[in-house]
C-alpha cells in the first residue's frame, strides 16, 4: 500500500513536533534517509512513480489536456494475475473522467492512473480507481487487493492543509489498516511524499512487521528506487528508470 503525501521535503516532517504519530512511524518501522523526487510539480512525479518515467515533466496538466500511451505497474500486476486499487479521497465516482481540480478536495494530478490510456481505456482496469471510502469497506471485508494506492484529498495530503492536519488524516486511518488482515498477511506500507519544497528529499517511511525499529537507509535513491522495490515484490519488469540500480531500492528495509 502507498500512501502518497504532497510538497513537503524531509526536514519539514522528520522531527516536527507537528507530525507527531508520523515520527513514531519514523521511530518504530523504517526511513529511507536521502530519497528524492525526480521532478517538479507535482504530476510528472506522480508519473514517474507508477510508470519508470515522467513523460516530458508535464505542468500539472489535466487528462483532458494530455493522456500517454505507455505502460504502468497496474499494467504490469494485471499482466501477472495480481489485484490493485487506488483509493482516491474526495474523487465522487469510480473511473471519473470527467473532475478534474474538484469536487471537494479532490485533485486529479494526484491520480495519476486516470492518465494512462491503457487503464481509461479498459473498464475492468478503469474501475479499480475508486472513491477512498471503498478502503474501509475493502478492510472491512478483507477484500483489500494486493496492491493499493491511497491519495488523500489536498487537506489531508498537506499541499494546501497543515502538517498537522496530514498527521492527524494518517493518525486516523492507519491502525485500521495495520489491525486488518490484509496487513497481519504480510502487507507493506509505503508512506511517502510526491516532492519536497525545501530540498527534494522526502520522507519515505517503510511499514512492515518484517521491518526493524529504527531502520534506515542512508544511501540516495528516487522515486524510481520505490518502483524498483514494488517490481521486485511483485516479480514483474522494470519500466522505463527503475531499471537502473542507481536510483535506488527499499529492500533493505524488509529485512
Amino acid at each position: 500500500m502507498v500512501i502518497m503525501e504532497e510538497n513537503h521535503s524531509i526536514d519539514q516532517i522528520i522531527g516536527n513536533s507537528q507530525a507527531p504519530y508520523i515520527n513514531s512511524l519514523a521511530n518504530r518501522y523504517g526511513l529511507a534517509t536521502d530519497w528524492s523526487d525526480v521532478s517538479h510539480p507535482s504530476l510528472p512525479n506522480y508519473l514517474a512513480y507508477i510508470s519508470g518515467s515522467s513523460w516530458g515533466n508535464p505542468a500539472d496538466t489535466t487528462p483532458q489536456d494530455a493522456t500517454y500511451s505507455g505502460a504502468s505497474v497496474t499494467d504490469e500486476l494485471s499482466g501477472a494475475g495480481f489485484t490493485w486499487k487506488a483509493y482516491m479521497e474526495d474523487m465522487p465516482t469510480p473511473c471519473d473522467l470527467t473532475d478534474q481540480f474538484g469536487p471537494g478536495n479532490y485533485d486529479v494530478n494526484h491520480n495519476p492512473f486516470l492518465y494512462f490510456k491503457r487503464i481509461r481505456a479498459n473498464p475492468s482496469q478503469c474501475n479499480r480507481d475508486v472513491p477512498y471510502t471503498q478502503l474501509g469497506t475493502d478492510l472491512a471485508n478483507n477484500t483489500v487487493p494486493d496492491f493499493a494506492w491511497v491519495s488523500p484529498n489536498i487537506l489531508h495530503d498537506m499541499h494546501d492543509g497543515t502538517v498537522q492536519q496530514g498527521d492527524v488524516w494518517v493518525q486516523g486511518m492507519l491502525p485500521t489498516v495495520l489491525a486488518s488482515p490484509w496487513y497481519r498477511a504480510g502487507g507493506i506500507i509505503i508512506l511517502t511524499w510526491d516532492e519536497g519544497e525545501s530540498t527534494e528529499q522526502v520522507a519515505t517511511i517503510v511499514i512492515s512487521a518484517h521491518t526493524s525499529p529504527g531502520a534506515r537507509i542512508t544511501t540516495h535513491g528516487t522515486e524510481y528506487g520505490t518502483l524498483r522495490t514494488l517490481e521486485e515484490l511483485y516479480g514483474v519488469a522494470f519500466l522505463g528508470a527503475s531499471a537502473d540500480a542507481a536510483n535506488g531500492d527499499l529492500l533493505p528495509l524488509l529485512h
